[in-house]
């Protein structure tokens, strides 16, 4: 139960945080991967993952990456 509640709280958090870059309209960041929810998703949940989890940490980004894009277009 704590792995999807992680892995669903970093999707949120890296949606919020997007939004908030596109919203702020920060033209000097590169588009992938500070614009694009997936690729953020997956790069700031990485270490955190990996430092709980170890290596299978690399999946659980993964997922939280893919959450992060499904957010973005179903919800």
């Amino acid at each position: 139960m704590t792995e999807i509640t992680q892995i669903i709280g970093f999707a949120c958090l890296a949606h919020l945080a997007v939004d908030m870059i596109v919203y702020l309209d920060l033209k000097e960041l590169p588009e992938k991967p500070f614009k694009c929810d997936m690729c953020f998703s997956f790069w700031i949940s990485t270490i955190p993952f990996m430092v709980q989890f170890g290596l299978i940490g690399i999946l659980y980004a993964a997922i939280s990456g893919v959450v992060a894009n499904a957010i973005t277009k179903y919800i």
